[in-house]
């Protein structure tokens, strides 16, 4: 008998394991994980440490819907998060919370990975030197969420660690069907010119991101997960997954 604790918050139903019981069963197959690098202060690497922790263990109910938000919670001080480098308009900022992104990041393509639901996801301003360009998840609290639904016949599991370097996002619940394996995808489509508001002339990137499925390593098919917009300064680092973010990273 494992140990559980269900949190419903604006009808998304989730399940830690802490302090609840829940006799269903469990499958436990890791259906997908993917690793970023870690990068920042201290105080980021804490706010990462503090939300990855929130998230490990969180069981999803087939049918139900993960909120980064409501599992997370508002970044505030008493909450025990730090100010750290946040991007807001394309510009970088302190804000509580910063860092968390790479947390959602991770999350979110070890869900695509998985083959699950997004309900909702958002991009930042600017690339991302975590990720891919076009596979970011940012997370502005009340604002911008991730929300992920298990569309599986039964449970799943998110494991999250935010150990040295890198953090890892896992899932694990029911098998995919048998030779088949999900990757993620990105590549930029376009590129031009415009002034901002304070007439500053910007360069934007345009990105298409996928989903590409396989069937015993063949690719099959691939389904569109966003078009995305992104601010580019001249010393950004942008990100590339042509191809791939390798099955198995």
């Amino acid at each position: 008998m494992s140990r559980f604790v269900a949190l419903i918050s604006a009808g998304v139903l989730l399940l830690s394991t802490k302090d609840f019981y829940l006799s269903a069963p469990l499958f436990i197959d890791i259906l997908s994980t993917y690793t970023t690098p870690v990068s920042g202060t201290d105080n980021c690497v804490t706010n990462i440490k503090l939300a990855a922790e929130k998230c490990d263990g969180i069981i999803i109910p087939s049918g139900s819907v993960f909120s980064f938000n409501d599992t997370v919670g508002e970044q505030t001080a008493s909450a025990g998060f730090k100010t750290a480098d946040a991007i807001y308009n394309g510009e970088i900022i302190q804000a509580y919370g910063g860092g968390i992104c790479q947390v959602s990041t991770a999350l979110y393509i070890a869900a695509v990975k998985a083959d699950l639901e997004i309900t909702e996801r958002h991009p930042h301003s600017v690339p991302s030197d975590y990720a891919p360009i076009g596979l970011d998840a940012t997370i502005v609290y009340d604002h911008f969420d991730l929300r992920i639904k298990n569309n599986t016949a039964h449970a799943l599991t998110i494991h999250m660690k935010a150990l040295g370097q890198t953090v890892k996002a896992s899932i694990t619940g029911d098998p995919l069907p048998e030779g088949r394996s999900v990757d993620a995808t990105s590549h930029i489509i376009s590129q031009y010119e415009r002034e901002d508001n304070q007439g500053r002339l910007r360069q934007y990137y345009v990105t298409e991101s996928f989903r590409v499925f396989y069937e015993y390593g063949q690719r099959t098919t691939r389904d569109l997960l966003s078009s995305d917009i992104y601010i580019i300064h001249e010393d950004s680092e942008v990100v590339l997954a042509e191809g791939s973010v390798e099955p198995n990273k």
